[in-house]
């Protein structure tokens, strides 16, 4: 199973919005902050650059300016300037969580993990009850295989959004690499509830009941992916695996023969004849 940065986007989009609700109606900053939001809900990101950069001049001491302005440089793909305005909202406000919390999440898509769990732990240090937090160290955790630490993390996410099918792939993920099978099951069997036409949970499920020996239902999980992609092709070698384990599970091995034992035979001084 990969693991994908596809739900990070989101997640952190959404912490632009209260810049428009913290920010004073009647100064600049406001209004450029506004401007460059907008621009980034259509990922117009040039310009809601250009924005947030006039909004942290008018300014400068409102961490969430930086917050933005470093969420707009993460969409438009520049990483080191993202981490460099997160960095600046941190000196404006060394207490502001929300800064932490983003510059960590770039960090993980750099795969700096340890520099992202420091600032995580800052974060929910600042802010205990900062869900996005728990998510993003949980997902450091992961990437470092400390698979244990993960579910701890993500424990505390699924308390708060037991329906968020991301967090619960990778939890999933965490307990097969614990070896925690039937763990991994339930998370697999919840995303597939709630998403009954979508073929990865099958698929992933399925992988987990071969690790668990469990062959009939993998080949079930298998069935059910083709009867929604009849030419899915890891469903479809998935089947044909499982299959076999299961035919060599269920026959009866042929008894090995016994081996005679070797003789033990006395010194012999006597030349071995050679040929020609």
């Amino acid at each position: 199973m990969k693991i994908f940065y596809r739900h990070l986007t989101a997640l952190s989009l959404a912490l632009l919005l209260p810049a428009i609700a913290l920010g004073d109606a009647k100064s600049d900053a406001y209004e450029f902050a506004k401007q460059g939001i907008e621009a980034a809900k259509k990922k117009e990101w040039d310009k809601a650059i250009g924005f947030f950069q006039k909004a942290v001049k008018a300014d400068p001491k409102e961490a969430d300016n930086f917050n933005n302005l470093g969420l707009a440089y993460k969409g438009a793909g520049k990483m080191d300037e993202a981490v460099k305005a997160f960095s600046e909202g941190i000196e404006a406000e060394p207490n502001n969580s929300a800064a932490y919390v983003n510059r960590g999440v770039i960090y993980t898509t750099q795969q700096k993990n340890d520099k992202a769990i420091e600032d995580l732990d800052k974060a929910i240090k600042l802010k205990p009850d900062s869900t996005a937090a728990f998510r993003f160290r949980a997902f450091a955790h992961l990437q470092m295989k400390n698979y244990n630490k993960a579910v701890e993390d993500y424990d505390v996410v699924v308390k708060e959004k037991p329906d968020d099918d991301a967090v619960l792939d990778r939890r999933a993920f965490a307990y097969w690499n614990m070896k925690e099978y039937d763990k991994s099951i339930a998370d697999y069997t919840t995303i597939i509830k709630t998403k009954p036409q979508a073929k990865e949970g099958y698929l992933n499920r399925s992988y987990v009941y071969e690790l668990k020996g469990d062959f009939d239902n993998g080949i079930a999980d298998c069935d059910k992916v083709l009867s929604l992609d009849p030419n899915n092709e890891d469903a479809k070698t998935r089947k044909v695996r499982l299959e076999y384990k299961r035919h060599a599970a269920n026959t009866t091995p042929t008894p090995t023969p016994t081996p005679r034992p070797r003789r033990t035979l006395p010194p012999d001084n006597t030349p071995t004849p050679r040929k020609g």
